[in-house]
């Protein structure tokens, strides 16, 4: 596929092309796309991207009664 840069003339052109884009693409592409940035994200944070860091994140923590 190739690329190419395009100039728009305002935000709202832009964000307007981006809607249209992701509106022609089927919803197994675009959950893709959102689950790649996900892992992206993760590895970035420095995370394995498979969760095994995350079961150690949760903590419960108990407030003294009033």
């Amino acid at each position: 596929m190739e690329k190419s840069l395009r100039k728009f003339a305002s935000f709202k052109e832009m964000k307007d092309e981006e809607y249209r884009y992701w509106q022609s693409v089927s919803p197994e592409e675009r959950f893709a796309a959102g689950h790649e940035l996900s892992v992206e994200a993760y590895r970035e944070h420095g995370y394995s991207t498979d969760g095994r860091e995350l079961k150690t994140v949760a903590r419960r923590l108990q407030h003294a009664q009033r």
